[in-house]
């Protein structure tokens, strides 16, 4: 496999405890998961990365809301500017003044083809309610129209802080995911270039990069998961 021929290194990871909820009121009293192992390559016109992490138990399969899903999520600075670069934890700034993030998330309960079961930007199933309480992100707001459909289990957003996340118009990322002997080894690609202005570019030279997970079987959710600080991430 070409992924063997691609150094990797492993990002630590510690609990989210600045914004509620935080990770103190999670069973273990801390989010599980404490490294990501992180790949990348590129092949000039798209770039992919490998996250793997230990995950005793998969939970991909949500159906009512006392459960919660696996998921991880990248997170890159908008701006090009990296003198300028916004907070790791879900961006900040004023409306005037915003230091956006885009972040990729996936979700582990939407793959194998059940993301056409859910409507974009809703977290539980419920094609025909005119809006969505969405209990993932703690959030009510209107679906999408009906045109607008997944492409997997992958959803392309913005912040500008914490309680701001927003779906992109574009859904220009795709990914796939698979568990197996205690371990989740998940692919996210995208076009290094695209016409979206709320989306991160990528070209020859370095990035910032910080990355996200949530563990379901600790009944992880919106703020409660294990997260980074940024990391260089070089193009080349």
């Amino acid at each position: 496999l070409i992924w063997n021929k691609v150094e990797g290194i492993r990002i630590p990871l510690s609990s989210q405890i600045i914004a509620n909820p935080r990770a103190f009121a999670l069973p273990k009293g801390k989010s599980s998961v404490r490294g990501i192992n992180i790949r990348s390559l590129n092949n000039g016109k798209a770039i992919a990365f490998l996250l793997e992490w230990d995950d005793l138990t998969e939970n991909s399969i949500v159906d009512d809301t006392t459960t919660y899903r696996d998921a991880v999520a990248l997170n890159f600075p908008v701006s090009a500017s990296e003198k300028d670069a916004p907070y790791f934890g879900m961006g900040h700034g004023e409306k005037e003044d915003p230091h956006m993030v885009n972040i990729w998330q996936w979700k582990a309960d939407l793959g194998d083809g059940r993301d056409r079961a859910v409507p974009l930007g809703a977290s539980y199933p419920g094609e025909g309610l005119k809006y969505s309480v969405d209990w993932y992100q703690g959030r009510i707001y209107d679906l999408p129209s009906k045109e607008k459909q997944r492409k997997g289990p992958v959803e392309d957003l913005n912040a500008t802080g914490f309680g701001t996340l927003t779906l992109q118009d574009s859904q220009d990322v795709m990914g796939k995911g698979v568990w197996s002997g205690g371990k989740w080894r998940v692919i996210l690609y995208r076009p290094m270039a695209t016409k979206d202005k709320d989306d991160t570019q990528f070209k020859k030279g370095t990035k910032y990069i910080a990355f996200a997970i949530w563990d379901g079987a600790n009944l992880e959710k919106n703020g409660q998961k294990s997260i980074s600080t940024w990391h260089e991430l070089k193009v080349e």
